[in-house]
């Protein structure tokens, strides 16, 4: 199971990368709880909860992104696809957006992230619908 959350090689199937990426969304959390004794306990409770806090995140980072590289390769997509699918909209979200004062009084905003952060949601829809290639490609045998 942790070769799922940790390797980049591989494929992975919808069924299964469903399941991974629910298993990690109940993993964290737990482990956040675990580790906040740990942080009260020590001696720079501020320092342990930043250091924890950094562990957890690129424990989390780095599982997600290979689940979805590797479902990327089930698709025979190469993984760079990961950079437009959850990347750049994370960017566009918080980075670009536009504000018009109208004559009347009315004012208007539009934010970019607004609608980049449905990049994400429908990039996670095609990995769970779509179906993989039948066969071997080029990232491997199918699991």
């Amino acid at each position: 199971m942790l070769e799922g959350y940790f390797s980049l090689d591989g494929r992975i199937r919808r069924w299964r990368f469903f399941l991974y990426s629910l298993a990690l969304v109940i993993i964290i959390p737990v482990l956040t709880l675990l580790a906040v004794p740990a942080v009260d306990n020590a001696r720079n409770p501020f320092v342990a909860g930043i250091i924890a806090f950094i562990v957890i995140t690129l424990l989390w980072s780095w599982a997600g992104f290979a689940l979805v590289v590797k479902r990327l390769h089930d698709l025979d997509k190469p993984g760079w696809h990961y950079v437009w699918m959850f990347l750049l909209p994370g960017l566009l979200t918080s980075s670009f957006s536009v504000h018009w004062s109208g004559g009347g009084g009315g004012t208007w905003s539009f934010g970019y992230g607004a609608a980049a952060g449905i990049i994400p949601l429908l990039a996670f829809l095609y990995l769970i619908l779509a179906r993989g290639s039948d066969g071997p490609n080029k990232y491997g045998y199918p699991p």
